[in-house]
């Protein structure tokens, strides 16, 4: 009889454990089911639309604030020089407008050209007038004034007289009288321009252009070319625009 009651009771032990282990698994498998019945995650999973380390990947990934980084890179680099091709500064333009360096009073021109060439100084004086046309243009070495080009503009029977400092482009003098002008009109790039005028002064004589003028006389245009000789001489060349003579002057 003590042998039946001990088989019973080690049954009735046996019998438990095995039902403890089926409720000990059967709990596992269901804390370890992941999603709700409705395909939502489960309370303590991530947001899928957030992956590890925090990033955005979802669809707000595309409108992360990226204004700062865009907004240094607008503004230029970091030494504060401006992108997009900007110039590091303003008055780029006035520096272009002033010119250059004058001459020394001993240039040749003949090889050296002035800060404000012929055709510059040409249109400042046109525009300084309000118009009209040139009848004479000269340029020559003021000691008080460097490099100075005179040009006289005939405009509404008026003549304006205009002197133009040939290293800026200003304006250093500007006269006018109502002497009607019967001159004819003149022209630095045609027929001939003063570079082909000195080429044919010089064919005649060697030495330093000091100064030039183009004006008329008695109806005639002509270049007249001042040339500085070796020996101390000073030679004026007349050269015709129109047939291209030369005559000198001693």
């Amino acid at each position: 009889m003590i042998r039946t009651m001990r088989s019973r009771s080690t049954l009735r032990t046996t019998t438990r454990a095995a039902a403890l282990g089926a409720l000990v698994i059967a709990l596992a498998a269901g804390c370890g089911d992941t999603s709700g019945d409705d395909g939502s995650p489960a309370d303590g999973d991530s947001d899928p639309s957030v992956s590890d380390g925090g990033e955005t990947t979802g669809d707000d990934a595309s409108g992360g604030d990226t204004s700062e980084a865009g907004g240094a890179s607008d503004a230029g680099g970091a030494d504060g020089a401006p992108s997009d091709g900007g110039t590091a500064g303003d008055g780029a333009g006035d520096d272009a407008a002033a010119g250059g360096a004058p001459l020394p009073e001993s240039a040749d021109l003949a090889t050296e050209q002035l800060p404000v060439p012929v055709e510059d100084a040409v249109a400042i004086a046109l525009e300084t007038a309000g118009g009209g046309e040139t009848v004479s243009v000269s340029i020559d070495h003021d000691d008080d004034r460097d490099w100075v080009w005179e040009i006289e503009v005939a405009l509404d029977g008026r003549e304006h007289e205009i002197d133009i400092d040939a290293a800026t482009g200003e304006v250093l003098q500007h006269e006018e009288d109502d002497d009607r002008v019967d001159e004819p009109a003149v022209d630095v790039t045609s027929p001939m321009t003063p570079a082909e005028a000195i080429g044919l002064a010089l064919q005649k004589h060697d030495g330093r252009v000091s100064s030039w003028d183009l004006d008329s006389d008695d109806g005639t245009i002509r270049y007249q070319i001042d040339l500085e000789r070796s020996g101390g001489d000073d030679t004026e060349i007349e050269v015709d625009v129109e047939t291209g003579e030369v005559r000198v002057e001693d």
